[in-house]
């Protein structure tokens, strides 16, 4: 649980930074910082999730909401340093020693610091005994609560993107603004996380969430997990449950499973108490003032996840100082709420037919000792690089597109090469079979400078019939932040003397020999489904055609891209877990 005067803080800045403080709760916050001077760096990071939560809702909304808050501590109270005289010269030199042994001193010291820090806050542990200590060859304690997936999630204020098999630190506030994660406490309860959502894990057993949405799933072994609100605690009965704040405080409970007991925040303080039990299809909405009201009947489970959404998990790729390095070697995917991991010789591949830039030039990239000559011929070797090889080095770079999406099909055979509609046709050596989740993989080149979401791309049919249309990407599964994207080693991008307007011009003309590429790159990866372009499922499809967004002066890189096999006709059990 997190202590009253952190909690009282807590209050005091948020209604502060919504300009709801009474004149009583303004004294009483200037107090709080000038008589505690280490709350006042607890205060800033306060501050900073605060208006880092207003700009993302001030993005999503277009309003804002917040503005800067009054000072709390007038500068008339503030303690003002007695100025100290300079030294005479008869003190310089016991001064120049003093700050000789300080520079000695001070690495000791940040070293001895560093080793603690991320225990500071928490509640102090008492340490066993020397004869106590783990011995070596004995496994260490599972972590209290652990990330087993991530999709599409980012996290507003963390150093680093957090990757499956993190572990999260005690009493500190996460603030997950895209997405949703997957949770694991050392006792075997589940929790989905999904953003926009602000929690901290307080033990493996507790987790208090102050806005946001989450599931719970809580097997034989792990019954009694909490959920705290800012109004109301949720404690499992061995079931499934979800919880919805919103940023006034209220919750809405629901049980999908099992039971769960609910207790308002008076209810919580007294010594003995019997809160109120939720069965199966139950739910109830506590609000701001801690008063329990029957929630909305017809949106009843709708909050409820017992998996994170199909998408591209992970993919593997030969690393750099093998033979063949950046090589593609394999591709896992949640398809249908099942997890399939293709080699990448398993993958539907294509060719090349049709390819027409906007302005970009710089259409083709190899590795950096894979020299491409300048003077083109008559084969197919450049389309090759893009569909016929698994090196996510080589590819066909920047075609064209619109900020339009198409609504009827494109023109990648006229005569007159100008009237062709820009951008990419692939055929697919087989039919892709519409399934369950992504049916093909796409994979993009991406300057680490660029905006680190990626580039946004149209997928159309090549023919388009009753009830088909277009699907612009505009989030990929693995984006330039997240732990799985790849770094490429070297490589060359070739500028051409022209503007390419066909496949055979691509393997026609010259260009410059190719420079290597002074920025690094990564890769990075977005699954397709069939189904958002209309296509019913089981419906084959044997070509695409792919566009830039246009919607900044970035384009599109493909590197790769491939279809995924069929996945059995037979469904797949119900889960028992919020675990894929």
């Amino acid at each position: 649980m997190i202590n009253e005067p952190d909690k009282r803080l807590e209050e005091l800045v948020h209604r502060s930074v919504h300009e709801s403080l009474t004149p009583e709760e303004h004294a009483e916050l200037e107090e709080i910082l000038l008589t505690k001077p280490e709350t006042r760096d607890e205060y800033f990071l306060l501050l900073d999730l605060e208006y880092g939560l207003a700009k993302l809702a001030a993005e999503e909304t277009g309003r804002q909401s917040l503005s800067l808050p009054k000072a709390v501590v007038r500068p008339g109270r503030l303690k003002r340093e007695t100025s100290t005289p300079l030294p005479s010269l008869a003190g310089y030199w016991p001064l120049l020693a003093l700050t000789l042994l300080g520079l000695l001193v001070a690495p000791v010291v940040f070293w001895s610091a560093a080793q603690t820090w991320v225990a500071q806050d928490d509640p102090q542990v008492e340490v066993p005994p020397e004869d106590n200590q783990p011995q070596p060859g004995v496994a260490p304690a599972p972590p209290e609560m652990q990330i087993m997936q991530l999709a599409r999630s980012r996290f507003f204020g963390e150093p680093r993107a957090f990757a499956p098999g993190d572990t999260l630190a005690l009493n500190h506030d996460y603030a997950l603004v895209e997405g949703s994660v997957q949770l694991r406490s050392r006792t075997g309860a589940e929790m989905i996380v999904q953003a926009p959502a602000v929690f901290a894990v307080q033990s493996a057993e507790s987790v208090l969430l102050k806005v946001g949405e989450c599931s719970v799933y809580a097997p034989d072994g792990a019954e009694g997990f909490r959920v705290l609100t800012p109004q109301a605690e949720v404690v499992d009965k061995g079931t499934r449950f979800s919880i919805s704040v919103n940023e006034s405080g209220e919750a809405d409970v629901e049980v999908i499973e099992g039971a769960a007991e609910v207790f308002t925040a008076q209810e919580g303080t007294k010594p003995i108490h019997a809160g109120l039990l939720l069965e199966a299809g139950e739910g109830r909405v506590i609000n701001s003032l801690g008063e329990v009201a029957a929630g909305d009947g017809s949106q009843f489970g709708r909050t409820y996840k017992s998996i994170l959404p199909d998408r591209i998990i992970s993919f593997d790729v030969s690393p750099e100082g093998t033979p063949e390095p950046d090589k593609l070697l394999g591709v896992t995917a949640q398809r249908g709420g099942r997890t399939v991991t293709y080699d990448a010789d398993q993958l539907i591949g294509f060719d090349l037919i049709h390819f027409k830039v906007n302005q970009n030039i710089n259409n083709l990239t190899t590795p950096l000792l894979s020299v491409d000559p300048k003077n083109g011929d008559d084969t197919r070797r450049r389309a090759e690089f893009l569909d016929r090889d698994h090196c996510l080095c080589t590819g066909i770079l920047n075609p064209g597109g619109s900020a339009t999406p198409l609504s009827s099909d494109p023109d990648f055979t006229n005569d007159d090469l100008g009237k062709r509609t820009p951008g990419l046709a692939v055929r697919f050596h087989e039919p892709i079979i519409n399934g369950p989740g992504p049916d093909v993989v796409f994979f993009d080149l991406h300057v680490v400078v660029h905006p680190e979401d990626g580039d946004p791309f149209h997928v159309s049919p090549t023919h388009f019939e009753p009830g088909l249309k277009s699907h612009t990407v505009r989030q990929y599964d693995i984006s330039l932040v997240d732990h799985g994207s790849h770094q490429l080693s070297s490589f060359r991008l070739y500028g051409f003397d022209r503007r390419i307007r066909s496949v055979d011009e691509l393997c026609q003309s010259n260009h410059n020999g190719g420079v290597p590429h002074a920025v690094p790159a990564k890769v990075i990866a977005a699954g397709i489904d069939l189904s958002d372009l209309g296509y019913p499922e089981g419906a084959e499809v044997r070509e695409l055609f792919i566009q830039d967004a246009m919607d900044d002066d970035n384009y599109v890189d493909p590197v790769f891209i491939g279809g995924f096999p069929p996945i059995p006709t037979a469904s797949p059990e119900e889960p028992n877990s919020t675990e894929e």
